[in-house]
């Protein structure tokens, strides 16, 4: 039972980031990529093939400067790709998480909990979570339910014998087990 599926977050995240740039791309009227333009003022068709899902389509915009690295005004296939490489190597922000899950796309109790558990998901502290780091957390957070939940079986408490109480024959050890049977 784990707390949460960082490949979920991830893979919705990219996808939409992805699949929000091909719509746009294909319909902007510059052959290079997307502009400014295509993101603040779709089209209608364009708002029809993301299915008014806007939310990758603002990320996208809010950060475009960040995104188009070589300040030509567009975000070519080579600068998304750029994208795409660093938030899946690098992890995403709180705020990333915030905006790119938000879709409805990935379960809100998986987007909840990461977001409630992500200084503790942050092992190395640079402000971006992993999935690999995602994956630690959700087996610590499992090693630990397991240590509360059989912290009360101690060898103390246990017998060394099994049986039946309705059988008719007597219990045995388990280590009777072990040795062949006297048959004289």
């Amino acid at each position: 039972m784990t707390l949460t599926n960082g490949q979920a977050l991830f893979a919705t995240a990219l996808s939409g980031l992805q699949n929000t740039y091909s719509i746009l791309a294909k319909n902007s009227t510059n052959n290079g990529g997307i502009t400014i333009d295509d993101l603040t003022n779709p089209s209608t068709t364009v708002l029809q093939q993301l299915g008014g899902n806007m939310t990758f389509a603002q990320f996208l915009s809010s950060n475009f400067a960040a995104i188009d690295k070589d300040g030509d005004g567009t975000i070519s296939s080579a600068d998304m790709s750029n994208l795409t490489n660093k938030l899946s190597q690098n992890g995403l922000t709180y705020e990333e998480l915030c905006q790119l899950c938000s879709s409805g796309l990935v379960s809100s109790d998986t987007l909840s909990n990461v977001l409630a558990y992500f200084n503790q998901i942050d092992k190395n502290k640079d402000g971006r979570v992993t999935n690999a780091e995602i994956q630690a957390f959700n087996l610590k957070a499992d090693e630990e339910k397991l240590k509360t939940e059989y912290q009360s079986f101690k060898p103390s408490s246990m017998s060394v014998f099994y049986g039946d109480d309705s059988s008719d024959s007597e219990p045995s050890s388990l280590v009777d087990n072990l040795y062949p049977k006297n048959n004289s």
